[in-house]
């Protein structure tokens, strides 16, 4: 016998039912919007670190590596300089500079690490300066790079830059006997004529969160004999 389907017993969803139902879709939609969004702004986040850790490990290793190549003139070849003599073409001088209201060191030095933009880069000895540069509201730390015959002037917008956003630049001189300098000029008596032993780079690097401080320390791999 076949039981007849009453249907006073069977009905559909009520409204309030349909309205539950669709609230729970849509909080279950946004929580997962919101985790992917988080997720993609995570990667987005890890990706921009990887890239100015990079940024930051090439610009440590062009310092590094233009004083591992530094060149100096040696004696007989050398002169000390007299009244009335041209300074040494190749000299280390190493002084502050005042940038928009602020103080940074400044470097200048001869270095056979000439990295040359173009078809024809050209090789030699090159004249390289850092030199801390303000745009705007901020600082940038420059790098300078020179063949022979020197210029007089040089312009920082052509010049590539190193650390961008920076809150300090500080250098450091250790001599041969562990006294340490702020400036140093290879020209000069005070120095006896000689080269820093070590070089002491300490950049600070504006972020969001703070000021991120990267250090290193060079040993310079050549000097001058002290004819004193």
């Amino acid at each position: 016998m076949v039981k007849k389907i009453d249907k006073a017993d069977s009905h559909g969803f009520t409204l309030l039912e349909l309205l539950v139902a669709m609230v729970i879709f849509g909080i279950i939609m946004l929580t997962l919007f919101l985790s992917f969004n988080s997720f993609l702004s995570s990667g987005n986040r890890i990706k921009n670190e990887v890239i100015r850790s990079q940024r930051i490990q090439f610009g440590m290793r062009t310092i590094v590596s233009d004083l591992n190549n530094l060149f100096i003139l040696q004696f007989p070849r050398y002169h000390k300089p007299e009244f009335d003599s041209e300074p040494d073409l190749y000299r280390f001088v190493g002084d502050h500079s005042d940038s928009g209201g602020g103080r940074f060191s400044r470097l200048d030095f001869s270095s056979l690490n000439h990295l040359g933009l173009g078809a024809d880069p050209g090789k030699g000895v090159a004249q390289i300066v850092y030199y801390v540069h303000k745009h705007g509201t901020l600082f940038d730390l420059h790098r300078s790079d020179r063949l022979l015959p020197y210029p007089e002037e040089v312009d920082p917008c052509s010049d590539p830059i190193l650390f961008k956003d920076i809150a300090g630049f500080k250098l450091i001189y250790t001599d041969v006997k562990g006294d340490e300098y702020d400036t140093w000029d290879s020209e000069s008596k005070d120095t006896d004529y000689i080269f820093p032993a070590r070089v002491d780079i300490r950049i600070e690097l504006k972020r969001k969160t703070g000021v991120q401080v990267i250090e290193t320390a060079v040993i310079l791999p050549v000097n001058r004999e002290n004819m004193e």
